[in-house]
């Protein structure tokens, strides 16, 4: 019983750890978006940030795409609290997707997309994560 509960401690540990530079990233965006009067909630597995700067922070991450929100390891960044609850199950498989990948998922995130488009894809959605957390695969 030891052993097990000393794997499964030693197990969850290692899932903040492996992701935490990319999500120390994201905990300095949420503190800015929470100094900009936002606000920051745990839900599961992460901590949402909303409101206040979020969609301008959203904006400057890339000017040319309508994000909504984006998982940064264990942080999502979201435009509001609507959007934050609407998109959460399908950000929830990122924060996953982290755990699983570490601070090398933004590398292989790329590399994905690269894949879909020079298959004649779209860079999101047939991106092999995007389509791993819910998003239809473009036929």
């Amino acid at each position: 019983m030891f052993i097990s509960s000393t794997r499964s401690t030693a197990l969850k540990i290692l899932r903040i750890l492996w992701p935490l530079p990319i999500t120390l990233i994201g905990l300095m965006l949420a503190t800015v978006i929470r100094a900009t009067g936002g606000r920051m909630e745990k839900h599961g597995i992460a901590w949402e940030a909303f409101a206040g700067a979020a969609s301008t922070t959203l904006w400057l991450m890339n000017p040319w795409a309508n994000i909504h929100a984006i998982t940064l390891g264990h942080i999502v960044i979201a435009r509001d609290a609507a959007t934050a609850e609407q998109v959460r199950s399908h950000e929830h498989v990122h924060v996953q997707q982290y755990e699983r990948w570490g601070f090398i998922f933004p590398i292989a995130y790329v590399i994905a997309s690269a894949v879909a488009l020079c298959k004649g894809g779209d860079a999101y959605r047939d991106n092999v994560f995007e389509i791993d957390a819910g998003i239809k695969k473009t036929d």
